[in-house]
């Protein structure tokens, strides 16, 4: 996506806005804020005003310690660190988890009638692709993007259901963390990779 939906010039505005509307009270502030960062008042000034760019570390730090989840995704997508490039979603629509399962479950049937139609399609489009015929066509373009909703539904959920105080999101996501370890579906250390990398 050459142009982006958003300004990264525009991300101290955003960041303010975070800050202002802080869902931790005790940050609301900028000499608290910059305290809680390891950062000055002036720093946070400068940001906020656009005059000094944080870095990704930063920027996404302030999101989470303010509570604005939908940062950390700006500044993903500002900063092209995800290769799918979703756009985050509006905040409105991660502050009630009943919406969010609702929207979830919805997505979910939408990708599993999606998936089983690759499935029910991957024998001919295999077949067309060792003959060099494959083309891909806007059935199965939609068909993706049905897929890729679940991304930011997910999200929607955990969101909503951390501002609700109904999960610990960070201790689900190290739960996760840990069992990718140990069923090693997680990336491999890099000793481990390079020797995936040779026996290819």
């Amino acid at each position: 996506m050459a142009n982006k939906a958003y300004l990264r010039q525009q991300l101290g505005l955003y960041l303010k806005h975070f800050r202002i509307n802080s869902y931790d009270h005790s940050l609301r502030t900028q000499s608290d804020l910059g305290a809680a960062l390891g950062i000055t008042q002036k720093q946070v000034s400068l940001i906020e005003c656009g005059l000094s760019e944080p870095s990704v570390q930063l920027a996404a730090e302030w999101s989470k310690k303010t509570g604005w989840f939908e940062g950390c995704d700006l500044v993903t997508y500002l900063y092209g660190l995800d290769p799918l490039e979703l756009v985050p979603v509006d905040p409105q629509l991660n502050q009630s988890v009943s919406e969010a399962l609702h929207n979830l479950r919805r997505q979910l049937r939408q990708a599993l009638e999606a998936v089983e139609q690759f499935v029910d399609d991957e024998p001919e489009v295999a077949l067309a692709i060792r003959r060099g015929g494959y083309t891909v066509d806007p059935l199965t373009k939609f068909n993706e993007k049905q897929i890729a909703d679940l991304i930011p539904a997910v999200r929607t959920f955990f969101y909503a259901a951390e501002r609700q105080n109904r999960t610990d999101l960070q201790e689900i996501c190290s739960m996760w963390n840990v069992e990718a370890l140990a069923e090693q579906v997680a990336m491999p250390k890099i000793d481990q990779l390079d020797k995936v990398l040779v026996a290819r």
